[in-house]
């Protein structure tokens, strides 16, 4: 399984007025003076109809670059497996999340590069 880890987002030329158009909300928490942090949160995976895990876009005020993490629904615990993906048989549960959050970084129209590759 591709660990995303190797993955680098990017949007070009982000505003604010795209991040609040897209659903990105300003994170008071990760924010300070100088620099504004936006981040928005979507569910990867359910069971029947509850969500399990979501995934988190953040990205900072002028800066193209767009951090992705994946916790335990409605908290601040990452999802290890997702980040560890070596260690166990995630491969089935990891492909799920990670198609989820493609589609999502599709429909945002943000880009998409491995490290490596530039």
């Amino acid at each position: 399984m591709n660990n995303l880890s190797n993955v680098k987002y990017i949007k070009k030329n982000i505003t604010k007025e795209w991040l609040i158009f897209n659903k990105f909300r300003h994170n008071r928490l990760l924010s300070d003076g100088t620099v504004d942090v936006y981040t928005y949160r979507f569910p990867v995976l359910k069971h029947d109809k509850f969500i399990v895990l979501e995934c988190e876009l953040r990205v900072t005020l002028d800066d193209e670059k767009i951090d992705v993490n994946v916790f335990d629904y409605n908290t601040n615990n990452k999802y290890a497996p997702f980040y560890c993906c070596e260690y166990g048989n995630y491969d089935n549960i990891l492909r799920k999340i990670n198609n989820r959050i493609d589609k999502e970084i599709d429909e945002l129209q943000i880009s998409k590069s491995c490290i490596g590759e530039e």
